[in-house]
């Protein structure tokens, strides 16, 4: 990883301090890591988590930039001082030790610019090595500044730092007397320079002429039996062909790499096999041991067992049209007869073959990318038909057009997988995604409709329910008639009471902290499955102008007054009512012909049955979609309460609005460690996120009244259609 991509990773400029690295390292994995937990998509996980093992490769070379000498460290230093401090000496040190020091910081430096992987670190090394030799001339030289008057053999070690070496001048040598050959006319001169001349003429001309008879042979032979040269050449020490080597070399790559993704495919494979064995194993024994922690085991096997299927399919499908296919084998088959006609020496034959060769492989790998694309966008569209049926189930919708369409879509892309053509399923699954997307969005946007239907129609009613309350008739009478708004369109109703109410299914769901999204998990939450039968629950808190209607009726007390309490003050009607004690709230539920959630009720309303930490899903609250204590503010900025149903983002997958936020929530459970007292749940517009979870609860005393807490209304479970109070 180069040095400024590293910085760029980190999100620093090039040079920062390692401070700067640890902090923003440290702030980076919090923030991957709390992405990690909070997505869904087993895709976007993946890369999230690619991405975060990027940070400790930044991180390294980052250290290593900030660890490296600059001359700003030690800019406050004076230049005499520093040249000591960079040969690691203490001033005055011996000739000998400034030699010693030096020669080894010069090794030193060597090592570390041939260790180099950027050039940045590189100019620093040769920066470095600069500076060191400038403070060894300036340590040498200190002891002849400080004593000049040093004799000779005390000098002579510092000689060379103190000044330049000067050659000293020879003695001039005694004139010898000049020493005359005389040859005679008549004597033969020396021959020996001809004689060597002679010698390389005959060489030259003998090799000359074998070279001829070399070539004339070699012609001769091509001329009668060409594959005999051709036998004769590979014997001969040539150098390889430049074009051969590299579509060899790029040939063998991809086959290395196509090996190396059917191994990391089998891996995973198995290990996620593993894990869901190990999880199984540990769940058993968790099972006979108690409940406490089987919710939590459970949810980490189904998770566990999502992410096995996705390897297997995947593992299954790359062996049966990838890894087994004609066009690998074909690779192959390319690759060796590449290799034999190399050996031939047929260049132009073999580079072309291992040409062949790559495309099937670079084939082989695109097609390894779609089929893990193909299978992330399937998971993806499962994902959304699952959201829709659970929201189906929930508000009574029927299937449309979209959903059908994202049906067939989906069952076209399943049969273009089974026959392993990978690339036309991606954009097939992902148009049947966008229509499980579009029939949710539908589905929501009808209970919405729904919901303005029902507000309008309890403005027109709601005098006359008054009016029949006051003429003494029996509200759990009237509310007998009365439908639910969620299974079918709003109708003229004589209860409003009746109709605020939500059937919640029979089932199973995780009751309590959930392990596997909650880095901590309180002792007060244990996590476990939990078995409900089913039960009806309003849809909202109970708001002040419907306690009014009981308090006008003689049958409630007034809720406490003063600062926070919506009680009597103006255009707060549709707020929730709070400032109310236990009594108060069981006698307003008892006056409508319902009564107080148990807990674990009121958690399966909020959060449903996948585990989720929030009633909207794992991502952390805000004042988008809870009315809650942010940035320093209180009731997000208003300092009270909001009207009821104001956080459309925030409902449960029940379509529950207000179950975090807003006011605390009377339960009828009593507090299983705190004598008397009565559990809350939901969080208020006083607390923080932390207080936002499903799981959170608190204990209070049956007689507290505060602005911070309100209620909602229950009823038994549904038979046959009726509702028993």
């Amino acid at each position: 990883m180069e040095l400024e991509r590293a910085f760029d990773t980190l999100g620093l400029a090039p040079g920062a301090s390692a401070e700067d690295v640890e902090a923003a390292y440290r702030r980076l994995c919090d923030d991957f890591d709390a992405r990690i937990g909070r997505v869904t998509s087993l895709a976007l996980r993946d890369r999230y988590a690619t991405a975060r093992a990027e940070l400790e490769a930044a991180r390294a070379l980052a250290l290593h930039a900030a660890e490296l000498p600059t001359p700003e460290r030690f800019a406050d230093e004076e230049p005499g001082q520093r040249a000591w401090t960079v040969l690691g000496l203490r001033p005055g040190a011996s000739p000998l030790e400034v030699a010693s020091a030096y020669v080894s910081l010069c090794e030193e430096l060597d090592r570390e610019l041939a260790s180099s992987p950027t050039e940045a670190l590189r100019r620093r090394c040769l920066e470095a090595r600069a500076e060191i030799d400038a403070a060894y001339q300036h340590c040498a030289a200190a002891p002849l500044a400080a004593e000049p008057a040093r004799s000779g053999a005390d000098r002579y070690e510092t000689q060379v730092a103190a000044a330049t070496f000067e050659i000293p001048e020879p003695p001039p040598r005694a004139e010898e007397p000049a020493r005359i050959a005389l040859i005679r006319e008549d004597e033969p001169r020396p021959t020996r320079r001809r004689s060597r001349r002679r010698a390389f003429r005959r060489i030259a001309v003998a090799s000359a002429v074998l070279l001829f008879g070399a070539a004339g042979s070699l012609g001769y032979v091509w001329w009668t039996d060409p594959e005999e040269v051709q036998w004769l050449i590979r014997y001969l020490p040539l150098p390889p062909d430049p074009d051969l080597v590299e579509a060899q070399s790029a040939a063998e790559y991809l086959r290395r790499r196509v090996a190396e993704e059917r191994r990391d495919i089998q891996r995973r494979a198995e290990v996620a096999a593993d894990r869901v064995t190990r999880l199984r194993a540990e769940a058993d024994a968790e099972t006979e041991e108690g409940d406490e922690k089987r919710g939590r085991a459970s949810l980490a096997l189904d998770r566990a067992q999502a992410r096995t299927s996705l390897a297997r399919d995947l593992h299954d499908l790359t062996e049966r049209h990838v890894f087994s296919s004609s066009a690998l084998a074909e690779a192959y088959g390319h690759m060796e007869l590449a290799g034999e006609l190399a050996a031939n020496g047929e260049t132009d034959r073999a580079v072309a073959a291992y040409t062949e060769a790559r495309m099937h492989l670079e084939a082989t790998l695109a097609s390894l990318d779609d089929a893990e694309s193909a299978l992330g966008s399937r998971y993806e569209a499962v994902d959304a038909r699952d959201a829709w049926v659970a929201l189906a189930a929930s508000a009574g919708l029927e299937p449309g057009d979209a959903i059908r369409l994202g049906g067939q879509r989906l069952a076209e892309a399943d049969e273009l997988l089974e026959a392993g053509n990978f690339a036309a399923a991606i954009p097939e699954l992902r148009r049947a995604s966008q229509s499980f997307r579009q029939a949710f969005d539908d589905g929501r946007r009808v209970l919405a409709a729904r919901r303005e239907a029902f507000e309008a129609e309890r403005e027109n009613h709601e005098p006359e329910v008054a009016s029949q309350r006051r003429g003494g008739e029996d509200p759990a009478v009237a509310g007998e008639a009365a439908l639910d708004v969620s299974s079918g369109p709003p109708i003229p109703v004589s209860d409003r009471a009746e109709v605020k109410l939500v059937t919640i299914p029979s089932g199973s769901f995780l009751y309590g902290c959930n392990g596997i999204v909650d880095r901590e998990c309180p002792a007060s939450e244990p996590g476990r499955r939990a078995d409900l039968p089913a039960f009806r629950i309003d849809r909202t808190e109970v708001r002040v102008s419907e306690y009014g209607s009981c308090v006008a009726s003689g049958a409630c007390t007034p809720p406490g007054v003063g600062p926070g309490c919506n009680w009597d003050v103006s255009e707060r009607g549709d707020h929730p009512v709070n400032c109310i004690d236990w009594d108060q709230a069981a006698t307003y539920c008892s006056w409508v012909g319902k009564r107080l959630p148990t807990e674990e009720e009121w958690e399966k309303a909020a959060r449903g049955t996948d585990g989720r930490t929030y009633p909207w899903g794992n991502e952390g609250a805000s004042c988008d979609v809870a009315v809650m204590s942010a940035d320093g503010t209180m009731g997000c900025g208003g300092g009270s309460t909001s009207p009821v149903g104001s956080r459309d983002r925030g409902r449960s997958p029940y379509g529950l609005f207000d179950m975090a936020g807003n006011v605390l929530e009377w339960t009828g459970s009593p507090h299983e460690s705190i004598a008397g007292a009565r559990v809350l749940r939901g969080g208020s517009w006083q607390n923080s996120a932390l207080a936002m979870r499903s799981s959170h609860r608190e204990a209070a005393q049956p007689t507290l009244r505060h602005e911070s807490v309100g209620f909602r209304c229950a009823q038994g479970a549904v038979v046959a259609g009726n509702a028993a109070p």
